[in-house]
């Protein structure tokens, strides 16, 4: 069942190495991992802007596993000059394809045989649908846009630098060629839309495990495309409805952006200093006051439900056994539906009879799962690069216990804590 997966989540890791830009002066670090997580964020406003304004059908599975193939694509070629990837990919895409399946292919076939057809017809594929044309159409205007971003940091820092300013001239027009999508252009123009982009990118700057070098340095933007990742790809397990793949995705992708407010305040304080419940309150007037008006009003309940901040959603909310005895609402992690226009928090798992795209299904206790595995792997290769930390080293052993007594709709997250250790242990 899980075979391959634990190299996959490791593939992904790999992009965290890759600095890109460095042929330029940086203000600051700037990962791969972090740029495909910025770029997911992107093409999720990008897709719900066509879906609202212009009444397209943006084929949502398809754009995410793009995603995702994408990073696992940069991971195996690096940090290519652009210019370079793009006409390589051009004239020799037959062999740059074989390089990459693989270097990758072996995994995913072992994970999901259906999934890696569908890497392969994605890079390969010459005549699509209209909805998947879209969809990579979305993905590349992301990845522009996320570039951009990264470009107007180095910008400032670096405009004596010969041939900034046809790099400038270079991305600029590339991205005038996606205007006739409705989110590129109010991204661009920097209107509303790119405050919640640029608040998203903000993310960049808050590094994980602040108390301890590691290697890879990870942010929290980095982490969450991987907790975004891990969960999409553990929803093909659970036969997940369409709708179901699509929040658990975007759920682990956002879940930690109301810490652009409070900083990445790690678990031992939070726990320990008993300041849970005072941080959630102010993020929840954080993300009410600051983040959701920058979204346009359709997006706002979708966003709200996501975040698990359903008091925003302006919608009925139903607690669970659970959530009424510690007299408090749901959080990002709460496995939830929506059920009649209402809100349901679900005691334990989520039951066949609500996976349906009605219901609007979130597997917040598997996304949770995911993002303790994502944590536990940052750790672990740490330690195996040779980072001497005594709070790693606990964090680990913690975490690895956590581990072993979580599952979810038979998913054994001890399991992949084995072979991610196995994998670690042959490389």
């Amino acid at each position: 069942m899980y075979s391959g997966l634990a190299s996959i989540i490791l593939r992904l890791y790999d992009l965290a190495y890759i600095e890109r830009w460095n042929d330029h002066p940086r203000p600051f670090n700037i990962s791969e991992l972090d740029k495909q997580a910025h770029k997911a964020a992107i093409a999720y406003v990008i897709g719900r802007f066509e879906e609202s304004f212009r009444d397209r059908k943006v084929d949502w599975l398809y754009l995410i596993e793009g995603l995702i193939f994408e990073a696992l694509q940069r991971a195996v070629l690096t940090d290519i000059k652009p210019q370079v990837f793009h006409r390589i990919t051009k004239e020799r895409s037959k062999e740059i394809n074989k390089f990459v399946f693989d270097k990758v292919g072996e995994d995913l076939r072992a994970f999901d045989r259906e999934l890696y057809r569908r890497f392969v017809t994605y890079f390969e594929a010459l005549d699509e649908p209209r909805e998947k044309v879209l969809a990579k159409r979305i993905i590349k205007a992301a990845h522009f846009l996320a570039t951009y971003w990264e470009f107007n940091m180095i910008y400032s820092v670096g405009i004596r630098f010969y041939g900034i300013e046809k790099v400038k001239e270079g991305i600029e027009d590339t991205i005038e060629d996606f205007f006739d999508l409705v989110g590129v252009e109010r991204i661009y123009l920097r209107k509303k839309t790119f405050n919640f982009v640029d608040l998203v990118g903000q993310l960049r700057f808050q590094k994980r495990w602040i108390l301890s070098p590691r290697i890879p340095a990870t942010t929290v933007l980095g982490h969450v495309f991987i907790v975004a990742a891990l969960s999409y790809l553990l929803s093909l397990k659970l036969n997940a409805c369409p709708r179901r793949k699509f929040l658990n995705f975007f759920t682990g992708l956002f879940h930690d952006l109301p810490e652009v407010t409070t900083r990445d305040v790690i678990s031992p304080v939070k726990k320990q200093a008993g300041i849970s419940s005072v941080l959630k309150k102010y993020e929840k007037q954080q993300v009410e006051e600051v983040i959701l008006p920058l979204l346009p009003e359709f997006l706002r309940q979708e966003f709200a439900y996501m975040l698990g901040f359903l008091e925003l959603t302006g919608l009925p909310v139903k607690l669970s056994r659970a959530e009424e005895a510690k007299e408090g609402s749901s959080d990002e992690f709460s496995n939830r539906i929506i059920h009649k226009g209402r809100i349901e928090l679900i005691d334990g798992e989520i039951k066949e009879e609500f996976n349906t795209d009605e219901m609007h299904p979130i597997d917040g206790g598997l996304i949770k799962a995911s993002d303790v595995l994502g944590t536990y792997t940052e750790a672990a290769l740490s330690l195996h690069h040779g980072i001497r930390s005594k709070n790693l080293k606990s964090a680990k052993n913690d975490l690895n216990k956590e581990l072993r007594s979580k599952s979810y709709r038979g998913i054994d997250f001890g399991q992949l804590v084995e072979q991610i250790n196995e994998r670690l242990k042959e490389s």
